[in-house]
């Protein structure tokens, strides 16, 4: 048990760990925040790009169902101008039987084929153009079957007439109660159905019905989706489908609970994230109302196909992140392994030492900071033999005591010197990032081990603060953003080192809150008013109630440690009473709550006084 103690609180296994970590925490934090980063963008991409194509298709749509509407409208043209459709309908002449005069029942049937062959040229899907007229219960129907026209009294299920121009939805065409001929051909079509009125009363003259072929729909839509990857209706407020990208799904019922949802909504446009047994993913929208129809433009795009460019992109970041992690874990080991070594070698000449071999010969011959070391400690041990000899055991014991204090300061610097060596290794394998962190953690050490000033410039202070903020930035990355308002004439001012530091690490102790919608900000200030030294930290964290305030600042000023943290409150205790040392009793600290969200620590510091030195 105790050797597996000692196993593991190595220093080669602590740097191990520490350098795998630095490698393998950045890589993939990086790689799920580029996953989450890239579907979050084409996901809004996706949701404004539909909702622009879905809009101009409905644009098309109206305009298109507009024109043939029109051209519905036409049998109202030249309303008193005989031999016009409407002159014909108003004056019964479409069929007027002269038993004495068979010529003008051919020339009014041919004039009555000539205008419902004009419609039907005008729109060019169309498949039939059917009217009915009521006065006579006749039906004349003309389509691509020939060129003549057909007229007889159809039977009594196709004499159903409406009152309001309506779209019916798609259905197989038919000859509205006709005989039918043998080059008739059926054909998924929509009717518009429009009734004409003698005006300006309501009285039903006849009723016009113009098949279109579904193709032209079809065509009309076909930008819309990606055939075979996304699906595509057109459906009516009912639930009949108009059109569909599936194949014989037009003029059929849609079935799904996202169809439900959409008419329940009772919505213009906007989209569903949808999931259930058969289909996962995203249904666009867009609603063309008109009074003759109420149809719904439906897109159905899958997550497999939304999200394929961030899976791809996600791939490759695998492989890549894979191929640097496995050269970034080899080096750690190799570094760790090649750095450690010297290190245990000469622990084991220590072990020796204690066992009472004071004349074991240090064998490390490197050039670096632990060789250095190593010949310090054997000229050291060198000494320390002779004097056993000369002097007496008291004398050797002041002088083991001396050797103790000496590696009690020693190791700081030897610890700042290795990690010199780990930046320079780092630069040497041309990576930055440790080179930066290392630098950064090799300021702070370098602040911390001066323990001959406690009173130092302003600008050092920041130094050191923007080193630990370094640190952070790496660990937080874009969580994190960090502002420095500093007034130049502040930055010589002399202050008491580690006044900063803990007031920074208070906010990620308490206040920091990571969010992928907001990073968290911090704001450090400094400038002069009237001999006074103003510093403020301001943050957007989680901020403090106002009772937790009242008691923070009534504790610092009975000189008290906050009850909402014991360790901050003696920090900022600690910060205010040298300060208070250093400078005045003036001295203060206060904390007040950020708007809209946050903290802000206020330092105001009087410059009335010379600052003593310790």
């Amino acid at each position: 048990m105790m050797k597996l103690s000692l196993f593991r609180n190595t220093i080669r296994n602590k740097l191990m760990l520490l350098l795998l970590i630095a490698t393998i925490l950045p890589i993939a934090t990086s790689m799920v925040i580029s996953y989450n980063s890239t579907k979050r963008s084409i996901s809004e991409e996706a949701y404004e790009k539909n909702a622009r194509v879905l809009s101009l298709g409905r644009a098309n749509l109206q305009s298109y169902m507009q024109n043939i509407n029109q051209k519905s409208l036409a049998v109202y043209n030249s309303i008193n101008v005989p031999r016009s459709l409407y002159y014909i309908l108003e004056h019964n002449m479409e069929d007027e039987v002269f038993p004495s005069d068979l010529t003008d029942v051919i020339r009014n049937r041919n004039l009555l084929r000539d205008h419902l062959l004009n419609i039907y040229q005008s729109v060019k899907e169309s498949h039939q153009v059917r009217l009915h007229v009521v006065s006579t219960n006749t039906t004349y129907l003309l389509n691509n079957s020939g060129d003549k026209i057909r007229a007889d009294i159809p039977t009594d299920e196709y004499r159903v007439l409406t009152k309001k121009p309506y779209i019916e939805p798609s259905h197989l065409s038919h000859n509205y109660g006709l005989e039918a001929r043998s080059t008739d051909q059926s054909e998924l079509v929509f009717t518009l159905h429009r009734p004409i009125f003698l005006a300006p009363s309501e009285v039903l003259m006849a009723q016009l019905s113009i098949d279109v072929k579904l193709d032209a729909l079809m065509d009309l839509n076909r930008h819309l989706y990606d055939p075979g990857k996304e699906k595509f209706y057109i459906v009516d407020a009912s639930g009949n489908t108009i059109i569909s990208s599936e194949e014989g799904a037009a003029g059929k019922p849609l079935e799904g609970d996202w169809l439900k949802e959409i008419r329940k909504g009772d919505l213009s446009n906007g989209y569903l994230k949808w999931e259930d047994s058969h289909f996962a993913g995203i249904v666009f929208y867009d609603r063309v109302t008109t009074p003759m129809m109420d149809w719904y433009l439906v897109k159905l795009t899958p997550y497999e196909h939304l999200y394929k460019t961030a899976e791809g992109i996600t791939r490759i970041n695998t492989w890549v992140g894979a191929m640097f992690l496995t050269i970034a874990v080899l080096a750690t080991l190799l570094i760790s392994y090649r750095f450690t070594k010297p290190l245990l070698s000469l622990i084991g000449y220590v072990n020796q030492i204690e066992r009472g071999h004071l004349n074991v010969d240090i064998d490390i011959r490197s050039n670096d900071e632990i060789g250095l070391l190593s010949r310090r400690f054997r000229s050291m041990m060198q000494t320390i033999n002779n004097l056993i000899l000369k002097e007496y055991r008291l004398e050797l014991a002041n002088k083991t005591n001396q050797l103790k204090a000496l590696q009690a300061q020693v190791n700081p610097h030897f610890l700042y010197n290795a990690l010199q060596s780990i930046g320079t290794v780092a630069l040497q394998h041309k990576d930055q990032q440790i080179y930066s962190l290392v630098t950064s953690l090799g300021k702070m050490m370098r602040y911390n081990m001066n323990t001959g000033e406690s009173i130092v410039e302003l600008e050092k202070e920041l130094g050191y603060v923007q080193a630990y903020l370094d640190l952070q930035k790496q660990r937080f990355d874009k969580s994190l953003e960090i502002q420095y308002l500093i007034d130049p004439e502040a930055r010589s001012i002399p202050v008491p080192k580690m006044i900063l530091q803990p007031l920074v690490e208070n906010f990620f102790k308490h206040g920091f809150k990571q969010n992928d919608d907001e990073p968290a900000r911090l704001m450090i200030s400094c400038s002069l008013q009237d001999q006074i030294l103003l510093i403020r930290i301001q943050d957007n964290g989680a901020g403090m109630s106002d009772e937790e305030l009242a008691v923070v600042n009534d504790g610092l000023n009975l000189g008290e440690a906050a009850s909402w943290g014991k360790e901050s409150g003696i920090g900022l205790l600690n910060v205010l009473s040298r300060l208070q040392l250093h400078f005045h009793e003036s001295a203060s600290i206060e904390l007040t709550n950020a708007s809209p969200q946050g903290l802000i620590v206020e330092l105001r510091i009087p410059l009335g006084r010379e600052l003593t030195s310790e």
